[in-house]
């Protein structure tokens, strides 16, 4: 069976055509590529279909209803609303996929060749459930933990906090304030920076993943983007079953740290719908390559000019640049290398 590759998708159909392309230039061996869609307008879904035939799209539940808002909004209507995840669509897809699945996202893109059978094989027969394509640019994380190597990747041992499962859970998803009051006592760090060790169990994307463990991470309730819950379920599947992890031994994906699909920050007036409507217009118009500056992101100096000829006050170019700081000191506060 072919691998299948799973490209999660949200309303920025230039970056899912950089994904699709780099994709086909990129990738070696037998796959097939679905599309699980989540409000792109379908004018955007008919131009990627034309440009990339082959391609399967899947839609959401409740992909009309957010087409709609996407729509209203940039029209200068009420602000999108409908924010819960398709995690239905996910399952749907990776349940029919192959048995180790490749998971990428609309903003990610492959920048070196890289031998999918030769990897997934491996992955079978090794048991690794993960394997990292994208790590954030920072090879530190790994240092002291590299094991087996096989064909194009690297295993590692996950190095996480001290303790038993229990108590280790407890902590990660805060029970009964746990994490809060040792923080208060100085005995774990803040927040995300006390999940980060977890993180080696798990990636949201840009990652091989054994099918049965990506199906236990995400349980058909969940409805809100909060990872620590795959972070608390990726922990007890490992003390469970026999489970290796791994990453490629170079980055093979990147992705976008000057776009977003939803995300703001308080003090800076910039519309991230309003924003990728006009890039979203500019790409069906032809108005400018979706692999500009490849494998780097798109420059903000060739993107600049489609902000410059909407003139909407909800997504000035100046404002862009702030957004972009705030964006990148979020990741950069974690280690990630952002330029």
């Amino acid at each position: 069976m072919p691998v299948t590759i799973l490209v999660k998708s949200f309303n920025r159909p230039y970056y899912l055509d950089r994904c699709l392309r780099s994709i086909q230039e990129c990738l070696r061996g037998e796959y097939e590529v679905v599309v699980l869609d989540d409000g792109t307008p379908p004018a955007y879904l008919d131009e990627i279909r034309r440009r990339y035939p082959a391609v399967r799209i899947e839609l959401s539940e409740a992909y009309e209803a957010k087409v709609a808002q996407i729509e209203a909004h940039a029209a200068g209507g009420p602000a999108f609303s409908l924010r819960n995840i398709p995690t239905k669509l996910w399952r749907k897809g990776v349940e029919q996929a192959s048995a180790v699945v490749c998971m990428l996202e609309d903003d990610i893109w492959v920048t070196r060749p890289f031998d999918l059978d030769a990897a997934t094989a491996y992955m079978r027969e090794r048991q690794i459930v993960l394997t990292k394509m994208y790590w954030g640019g920072d090879p530190s994380s790994f240092e002291g933990k590299l094991a087996e190597a096989g064909p194009d990747l690297r295993e590692y041992r996950p190095a996480l906090p001290k303790g038993p499962e229990w108590f280790t859970r407890l902590v990660l998803l805060n029970q009964f304030k746990a994490h809060s009051i040792l923080h208060r006592l100085r005995l774990v760090p803040e927040g995300i920076y006390y999940q980060l060790p977890f993180y080696g169990l798990y990636s949201v994307a840009s990652a091989l993943f054994d099918r049965e463990f990506w199906l236990h991470l995400w349980p058909a309730t969940q409805q809100r983007a909060d990872e620590v819950h795959q972070l608390a379920r990726a922990l007890n599947w490992t003390k469970r079953r026999p489970s290796r992890f791994a990453k490629t031994e170079q980055e093979i994906t990147q992705t976008s740290f000057i776009t977003s699909a939803t995300n703001g920050f308080p003090g800076v007036e910039f519309d991230v719908f309003a924003f990728n409507h006009y890039l979203n217009q500019a790409w069906l118009r032809g108005e400018f390559d979706a692999m500009q500056a490849y494998p780097r992101d798109f420059t903000p100096e060739y993107l600049g000019p489609v902000l410059d000829r909407a003139a909407d006050p909800r997504c000035t170019f100046a404002n862009w640049l702030r957004w972009i700081e705030h964006f990148k000191q979020v990741y950069a506060s974690m280690g990630v290398v952002v330029e």
